[in-house]
Parts: structure tokens; sequence; C-alpha cells
């Protein structure tokens, strides 16, 4: 049986400057990689020369897919929630559509933020958290979501998360 891992991010950029090394060492290790992203990263402060949302979402569609062929990805699907509004979205339907990609990518290790936020605290970090986590017990409940596909109980969830915080404009934070 091949190793296989799943890491479920926020926005594009989050699988490299959060699980980059994790993702290339069990790619470079013979693991099957999947990336399951929530947002096109439409929202984002740092819009370099992007005219607009569509714009931004785009150049950074095309960044997540160069940085999936760097890390060598075997799979990387993108969600298309609003990017900045995680936690106003149906909290069951996150879940439902996480334990659905358990269910068919059948992960041993499922790679995902800690419930603070990440580095910079960001609340779509802490949804997707939040969601990965539910949807890793529930993943494996038959009685759970049972149209999404057959029960399987991944063996680890990891967390990232660092002992600093760097959030802009905000330095009581820090």
């Amino acid at each position: 049986m091949s190793h296989r891992l799943l890491c479920v991010t926020a926005h594009p950029d989050d699988e490299s400057g959060g699980f980059g090394g994790a993702l290339l060492l069990a790619h470079r290790a013979g693991a099957e990689t999947n990336l399951l992203c929530f947002t096109d990263g439409q929202a984002a402060h740092f819009r370099g020369t992007a005219g607009d949302d569509a714009e931004l979402a785009r150049m950074r569609r095309a960044e997540l897919d160069a940085a999936c062929a760097v890390l060598g990805l075997t799979r990387c699907e993108v969600l298309h929630y609003p990017d900045g509004a995680l936690p106003e979205q149906n909290f069951l339907e996150l879940v439902g559509v996480v334990v659905e990609r358990i269910r068919r990518w059948r992960p041993q290790v499922v790679l995902t933020f800690g419930s603070d936020g990440a580095v910079n605290l960001h609340r779509d970090h802490t949804m997707a958290s939040l969601v990965t986590t539910a949807a890793f017990h529930w993943a494996a409940r038959a009685e759970l979501f049972p149209e999404r596909g057959a029960a399987w109980a991944a063996q680890k969830l990891y967390y990232v998360s660092t002992p600093f915080v760097s959030v802009r404009n905000h330095p009581e934070l820090t």
C-alpha cells in the first residue's frame, strides 16, 4: 500500500509557507500528496499588479499550480469558497466536503493549520483547522455523511503552528 497525505489549506500560498517542507519530503519519500484549498485567494492584501479580485484569483491560482509542480503534488483541488469569509460559510457543508475527500483519497496522514490561525492569526486558517479536525474524526464514522462515501479512518492529524505571530498593523499581537 502506498502512503497518502492530505493537506487542507485556506489560500493559495499556504501550501508553500506552512506545509511546503512536509509536502516535498513526503513526495520525495514516494507518498501520494494531495492538497485541498478552500479559496482562490482573491481577497489578499498583497495584490501585486492585479487590477481586480478576479485577476488576483487567476494570478494566485497560477502561482499555486507552479508551487504544486515544485512540491511534486499528486493532486490539487481548489474549492472556490469566498476568501476572507470562511467563518460565514455553513460549517457542516465545509466538513462534508473534506469528509468526502478523505474518504475518496484515503490518506493516512492529514495536515492543516492549528486552531490559532497560524503565523498571521487568519480566521480562514482557523476555519480550515476546525473543519479539517471535525472531518478527520467524522470521516471514520459511517453514520455521518453516508452520502459522501465509505468511512475511512486516517491515522494521524498534524497541525502547523508557530511560537510567534506576524500580524500586519497589529503590533500588540506580536
